[in-house]
């Protein structure tokens, strides 16, 4: 039996077997509407009167036959051996569909997903929050408009009063889906998918004070007070012309933190757009994909620490991973929601600068504070002056601080945290410390210090860290350092993966713009499980022309980058580069990247290209002169010769399967503030790996036997060295080299650097951590070799 496909939610739409119906009776197809959306039988008598109550009782019965022969004759099945009149079901005085036909209501799914987002729980799981997504997109992308837009059989008709009931009803149902869908896309990141549902909302009630906000909230998190600016114009305006009020307080006050916000900024800058008049885009703009279950989870400790429980997260995850970008849109997020937002970064060198990330986090606030003694009083703005020297400045007549060192240190701890305490009694604070593996003795310590003070004060604020997961596996140390601060505060570790196949094909289909067209971010899925690009429209099957060259390269890049955001970006930077990706501007103004080759072939024909060997003018290395004598660099103490010790051999070594390194520098030796080392133990057979140092030079000391060291400097010069017990070592900075033991009993050898931080760079992990696609490019490697490259530095081999 052919499918009867009735779709209400908008102007009605009905097709059989395939085919758009007309009607030449509009109460004929007013009738077929009314048996599918109410179900079930209905005498003959209510049917009469609801399409036909100023008729007599005859004359309505007989429009009413008139009306069933019609829907009989464009209800014929074509099969002549289907059942006549298949759809149509009557049982003497009774009328109504045949439930058994096979018969499709665009209803009946958005029911299912309202049934399903009531009986939700208010923290769902990750997987029911995608569950419920999934079904809900499904739901909207049927919806066309409100219940029967636009079809009124204008007598005052009984059915006129059914279809206002039941556009009121429906409103109500799709206000609920709409509200769950922007809330689980905006608490996940998915900020322009949030932006496009609560658009849509607006278009379905645009006197949703609500929708309003929740847009409002949104444009400002995306980094475009101007267009949030343009938002609250349109609610105030429908208001007035609708209702004749004004928006509600939480409106106002929304409106006045965009205005404020605007006018920090200097501009309402909008986030970079793929969108040009002239020219196509210089940059890749990607939006944030696969992050939505760690953006939810950000989202409910600022919730948490919104309601007076202080908490802390630390977000780890490999080199180019996207810690920062998450971290980031996080915070605009929250600042939309009306957080204080306080911003610092830890740097490589920074722990020769106490407290530099907390003073980069507190330096701006305090310059934008129009009266900072309102914060604090003179007393802690004294003690505040040791980290921010230009408040002497402002308030010359500030007390002088405490000269006792013990003492003032920790009068330093409580002014910071009493202002912080301050600005989270104005709203809720978030405190962003980026790249916290670099972080300084003496910040670890204030934040310790912070954390219990803000226990004990149930202050508002939540401290969010990015860390590179590297760093914490080669200084156990300090990943204990940091999970320390869990003593007093709630810690959460938000661990980065690689993003999946399918989400790389997600973020290639936003990329290329080819998200907007689809049903659904992200696709669907085959029956093998193998993701498939968005379709054109949502029921329509995939366009083989669009489908094949997108796929082909979203595995492309999966299987070249391993789902690796920086990776995947840069690859496509080359490709575009290279012209394999094209610019192309699409009807409706918007860029795209369009593959014009077959990524596969393309790269095969690469690597069996005979590149030219003398590639060495691609390698560059920076030699430095040799410094002076040591007695240049000795700098007497003012305070007197003092004596420290660190246990160098009892702290747990990096263990290797060719050797062992002990590394001690001001992490776990604090004195050490102008000096790091390396204890190093080469088995026989094995090396120490070729690496360079980025921060100082190295000079070395040969403890025990033997061992052969290559240098290599710029312009294609090596030198060759080899050492024995007693001798030392120099290399400058930035040049690589690599170390073998040439005896047959251990080599054990010192690295020490001018550093308070021991640093080095393996070319090895370098290599693995650049886009493939580079490496073979520059320096003609083969897929072998691309192959054994590792990811993970290991310093002996």
């Amino acid at each position: 039996m052919s499918v009867l496909r009735l779709n209400v939610l908008g102007p009605p739409e009905v097709s059989h077997d395939g085919r758009r119906l007309t009607f030449g009776l509009r109460k004929a197809q007013a009738l077929l509407l009314y048996l599918a959306v109410e179900g079930g039988l209905h005498p003959r008598s209510k049917l009469a009167a609801l399409l036909w109550p100023d008729s007599e009782p005859h004359a309505a019965r007989k429009a009413l036959r008139n009306a069933l022969t019609l829907l009989r004759r464009l209800l014929a099945d074509r099969d002549p051996s289907a059942p006549a009149h298949g759809h149509l079901l009557r049982q003497q005085e009774l009328l109504g569909l045949d439930p058994q036909a096979q018969q499709a209501l665009d209803l009946e799914v958005v029911q299912q997903a309202y049934h399903q987002a009531q009986q939700l729980s208010t923290l769902p799981s990750q997987e029911q929050r995608a569950a419920l997504v999934s079904q809900v997109q499904h739901a909207l992308a049927l919806v066309r408009g409100p219940f029967l837009e636009g079809f009124w059989l204008r007598e005052e008709t009984g059915f006129d009063a059914w279809v206002q009931q039941q556009q009121q009803q429906w409103q109500v149902r799709l206000q609920l889906l709409f509200e769950r869908l922007s809330s689980f896309q905006e608490s996940g990141g998915e900020l322009e998918s949030a932006c496009l549902t609560l658009t849509r909302w607006l278009a379905l009630d645009a006197l949703s004070e609500e929708a309003y906000r929740r847009l409002m909230r949104v444009h400002l998190a995306l980094g475009d007070a101007s267009a949030a600016w343009q938002v609250y114009a349109t609610c105030r305006a429908h208001l007035a012309e609708e209702l004749g009020v004004k928006p509600s307080a939480d409106t106002l006050a929304l409106a006045e933190h965009i205005r404020a916000t605007a006018a920090r900024r200097g501009s309402p800058a909008a986030r970079p757009s793929t969108t040009a008049e002239n020219q196509p885009p210089s940059a890749l703009v990607a939006p944030l994909v696969g992050r939505q279950a760690s953006f939810t989870q950000l989202v409910g400790r600022y919730q948490q620490a919104r309601g007076g429980q202080p908490q802390a997260v630390l977000v780890v995850g490999e080199a180019g991973i996207g810690k920062t970008r998450l971290a980031r849109e996080f915070v605009a997020w929250a600042q939309a929601q009306g957080a204080e937002v306080l911003s610092g970064q830890a740097f490589e060198m920074g722990g020769r600068l106490p407290y530099q990330p907390l003073v980069e986090a507190l330096r701006p606030r305090l310059e934008a504070e129009n009266a900072p003694e309102d914060l604090l009083d003179d007393v802690w703005l004294a003690e505040l002056s040791r980290l921010l020297p230009e408040l002497r400045v402002r308030y010359p007549d500030l007390p002088a601080a405490r000269e006792d060192e013990l003492a003032g240190k920790g009068r330093l701890f409580e002014a910071v945290a009493r202002l912080v305490d301050a600005l989270a009694r104005r709203a809720p604070l978030v405190l962003l410390l980026d790249d916290l593996h670099w972080v300084d003795e003496a910040s670890l310590d204030l934040l310790r210090f912070l954390g219990r003070y803000w226990k004990g004060h149930g202050t508002r604020v939540l401290l969010v860290g990015t860390v590179c997961r590297e760093e914490l596996e080669l200084h156990p140390q300090l990943a204990t350092q940091l999970f320390d601060l869990g003593r007093d505060l709630p810690v959460k570790q938000v661990v980065l993966q690689p993003l999946s196949q399918a989400e790389s094909l997600q973020l290639l289909e936003a990329i290329t713009g080819e998200a907007e067209h689809g049903s659904s971010r992200g696709g669907e899925r085959s029956e093998d499980g193998s993701a498939r690009p968005a379709t054109a429209r949502p029921g329509a099957e995939p366009s083989p022309e669009l489908e094949r060259p997108l796929v082909a390269l979203g595995d492309f890049l999966f299987a070249h980058t391993g789902g690796q955001p920086l990776y995947l970006l840069e690859t496509l930077k080359l490709l575009r580069d290279r012209q394999w990706l094209v610019p192309r501007l699409g009807a409706d103004g918007t860029w795209r990247l369009e593959p014009v080759r077959d990524m596969a072939a393309a790269v095969a024909q690469e690597q069996s290209r005979d590149l030219p060997r003398d590639i060495e003018h691609t390698r560059y290395m920076f030699p430095v002169p040799v410094p002076g004598p040591l007695s240049s660099d000795r700098v007497s103490d003012p305070a007197g010769q003092r004596a420290f010790s660190h246990r160098l051999l009892a702290q747990e070594p990096v263990k290797m399967s060719g050797g062992t390194v002990h590394i001690v520098d001001s992490r776990n030796f604090p004195a050490a503030s102008t000096i790091a080392a390396a204890l190093v133990e080469v088995e026989p057979g094995a090396m120490r790996e070729l690496h360079w140092h980025p921060t100082n030079d190295e000079w070395q000391y040969y403890i025990a036997g033997s061992g052969r060291m290559t240098v290599f400097a710029s312009e294609g010069k090596a030198r060759t060295f080899d050492y024995q017990a007693g001798d030392v070592g120099y290399v400058p900075l930035a040049m690589g080299h690599y170390i073998e033991n040439t005896g047959d009993t251990m080599l054990r050898f010192l690295e020490l650097f001018k550093s308070p931080r021991f640093a080095d760079v393996s070319l090895n992990q370098w290599m693995a951590l650049t886009p493939p696609e580079l490496v073979q490019a520059h320096l003609n490697l083969t897929p072998t070799v691309m192959g054994a490259l590792r990811k993970q530095k290991r310093p002996i081999v």
